[in-house]
């Protein structure tokens, strides 16, 4: 009688070791009404699960193989064991609903229990394990406003293996971590509100410098209104009490206002002198106040004279007079 297990598969994968694998059961194989499982052609490394009429599941992990018939198995499973990768993104809610959080997911899995994962009839382990893990972290990340990724991220990674290891109830091992950051569209939107920032500030402290050069001017031009106010003297007097630093521009610009004024003063002598018409008696006052104002305006510009210093006068000796 022909041998089930050299004949084709019933069911099979095709699967080899370069495989990205979703389902772990690589073949199935229908017995004969005898139950017998004899040397199984399969690699080493995958695992073998018998099947029972009554429901039962013996696993023959490797590399035993089965090789009495001590119950009548009605099929065989082979069962690969080996790590296997998935790294995908999902979509988490925050508490906005307008937007998500984009979580980056790596999960290494691998089958723990044969028998169990068998009798579990999954086929699609990784959708069995992303569906339980966004099932925990789901209420966890609609607690996070859309900035708080960093605080979301601790959160799932702490309160997620809480419920229990991903994929145990299954016979699954899984290794996982999660990465949550702002969706793309938010990410965006945030760099131009940064960039909005960024260039607000630039503006900000251009007219903040523009603003200050216009009040320098603004008190500038007070300061000059003040000055014609109330003379120039006392103004400038006042200015340089407080800025002492403009003590030459002050000097400079006082001596050639006096000096104007001493301009117009010695054309208006020089005027009433040359003036005719008049009477002698009539002029002669304003003369004489004309020459006293001209000696006064040309002594302001001729040095005095220091007094003439005579010998010394020994005490005591002042030429008989006391």
């Amino acid at each position: 009688m022909e041998n089930p297990l050299l004949r084709a598969p019933d069911w099979d994968q095709h699967a080899d070791r370069d495989a990205l694998l979703i389902d772990p059961v690589l073949t199935v194989r229908q017995l004969g009404r005898f139950g017998r499982v004899p040397t199984v052609p399969t690699r080493i490394d995958h695992a073998l699960v018998c099947s029972t009429a009554r429901g039962a599941y013996d696993t023959y992990l490797p590399p035993h193989r089965p090789r009495a018939a001590r119950r009548r198995y009605t099929a065989v499973y082979e069962v690969d064991m080996g790590i296997h990768p998935v790294r995908t993104r999902i979509l988490l809610p925050s508490s906005d609903d307008a937007h998500e959080f984009e979580v980056t997911v790596e999960i290494d899995w691998q089958v723990a229990d044969p028998a169990l994962f068998v009798r579990s009839g999954h086929r699609d382990v990784p959708r069995l394990l992303l569906g339980t893990l966004e099932r925990a972290a789901r209420p966890v990340t609609r607690q996070f406003p859309i900035s708080a990724s960093d605080a979301a991220e601790s959160a799932v990674l702490s309160a997620v293996p809480k419920r229990g290891p991903l994929g145990e109830d299954a016979g699954l091992r899984a290794e996982w971590t999660v990465r949550v950051r702002r969706d793309a569209l938010n990410i965006e939107h945030a760099r131009r509100l940064q960039d909005i920032e960024h260039r607000t500030a630039e503006d900000v402290e251009t007219k903040r410098g523009q603003l200050e050069v216009q009040q320098y001017e603004a008190k500038r031009i007070a300061f000059y209104r003040e000055y014609l106010d109330r003379g120039g003297i006392d103004a400038w007097a006042m200015h340089l009490a407080q800025h002492p630093e403009d003590s030459k521009e002050a000097m400079t610009a006082l001596t050639e206002d006096h000096r104007s004024q001493l301009t117009a003063q010695l054309d208006l002598v020089k005027a009433v002198l040359d003036k005719g018409g008049a009477e002698p008696f009539e002029l002669e006052a304003i003369r004489r106040l004309s020459i006293s104002a001209a000696h006064g305006i040309l002594g302001q510009f001729v040095p005095r004279e220091p007094p003439p210093v005579g010998p010394a006068v020994p005490d005591g000796q002042d030429g008989g007079h006391r």
